[in-house]
């Protein structure tokens, strides 16, 4: 039989008194107080019904309002849930006819996004008369399917969210203990998403030949023609070029796709090993070699072509430089449009973190260090 959970009781409330003369973000949190955390399906009938028709009368998008909604002092509903119960009360208005407990109908808005997909699952958990594991297993294991067959068809792990995790780098791209090799799953993702067929493929920093291995090996980019730069070429497809000393030897208006994966020593490395950094030497130095790379790219890019760039943020002792968005201003000033954010959470291989953090327990230093890297992506106009 399948699991009956017990009906949540809606708590009875007053008829919100909100209307478009007196619309008010702090208002709307403190209406949103005053539901049940647990009622789902009202706190969405709520949103849908009475704050989304107000906020398209004052020309606001629905995911703006419930960000600066979630934002406001003591609401106790982050924006994920509100999207969330929002998503719920959109897809089963009706809900409380259906045959299903409705936490069934929860997790079917939450984690299907294709109407007829959740149709099939609801059919499937009536007919064999599914436990709510039962469901959620099933909807997990054909994610994992439909992961399976991407790969087939596009030949690497695509991702479709903007967290980019590979604990084990694709032994098909770029060569095994290269220094700063990052996984070629990134790279191949980045093609996917910000190039076409045709397009004309740069990466300045080619290190051990990643990008050209993935257009290579992988079918679905065989038609992109690239070209890779390095100031220690280790491979016949890679040109010697020293991008501070001589920029990048292509022709103006000539690329479509500029891949910027920078070595450790153009960035502030993650210095919590090192708390007598000066980071505002480190900020001055950045800032001089990037301007310079961020102009090659403006005057080889053609109009609305696109660089993505990895960046990662720079700790010492309690300072702190956020390389991400330095890099993002100095592409602003020339420019460019950001069209991209992706987080690239470190290998679980990778011990700086540990190494950083002992060295600050024996200083006696509460300090952070970056676990993290970005992908950021910009459009020339």
């Amino acid at each position: 039989m399948a699991q009956k959970t017990k009906k949540i009781t809606p708590v009875k409330r007053a008829v919100s008194k909100i209307d478009v003369k007196d619309f008010s973000i702090a208002e709307l949190a403190r209406e949103l107080n005053s539901f049940n955390i647990d009622n789902y399906w009202d706190l969405g009938k709520f949103l849908v019904d009475k704050v989304m028709p107000v906020a398209r009368k004052q020309g606001m998008f629905e995911d703006q309002v419930m960000k600066m909604i979630s934002s406001q002092p003591g609401i106790k509903f982050p924006f994920s849930v509100l999207k969330q119960c929002q998503q719920y009360y959109s897809y089963y208005p009706d809900v409380k006819k259906r045959s299903l407990p409705e936490v069934f109908y929860f997790d079917l808005a939450t984690k299907v996004d294709e109407s007829k997909r959740r149709d099939q699952y609801e059919k499937f958990a009536l007919d064999y008369k599914w436990t709510i594991s039962d469901l959620r297993k099933k909807i997990h294991d054909d994610g994992l399917a439909r992961r399976i067959d991407e790969r087939t068809k596009y030949g690497f792990d695509l991702r479709e969210r903007n967290v980019w995790a590979f604990d084990t780098p694709d032994p098909r791209f770029g060569k095994p203990n290269f220094k700063g090799r990052i996984p070629g799953q990134i790279v191949a993702n980045a093609l996917y998403y910000y190039t076409k067929p045709g397009d004309y493929v740069l990466d300045p920093f080619a290190g051990s030949g990643t990008t050209a291995d993935i257009i290579e090996s992988l079918a679905h980019f065989n038609d992109r023609k690239f070209k890779l730069y390095d100031a220690h070429p280790i491979d016949e497809r890679i040109a010697r070029n020293n991008i501070l000393l001589t920029g990048i030897p292509e022709q103006s208006n000539n690329i479509d796709y500029i891949f910027l994966d920078p070595p450790t020593e153009f960035t502030q490395k993650d210095s919590s090993s090192d708390f007598e950094v000066s980071l505002d030497a480190s900020r001055a130095d950045f800032l001089l070699k990037f301007k310079g790379i961020i102009r090659e790219c403006a005057r080889v890019l053609k109009s609305g072509g696109k660089v993505s760039i990895v960046m990662e943020p720079a700790f010492a002792g309690k300072e702190f430089i956020d390389f991400p968005a330095e890099a993002t201003q100095l592409f602003k000033e020339l420019g460019f449009r950001q069209v991209g954010k992706v987080y690239l959470p470190k290998r679980s291989s990778e011990s700086s973190m540990r190494i950083a953090q002992g060295i600050a327990e024996v200083k006696g230093i509460r300090a952070l260090s970056s676990d993290c890297k970005e992908l950021l992506t910009f459009q020339k106009p």
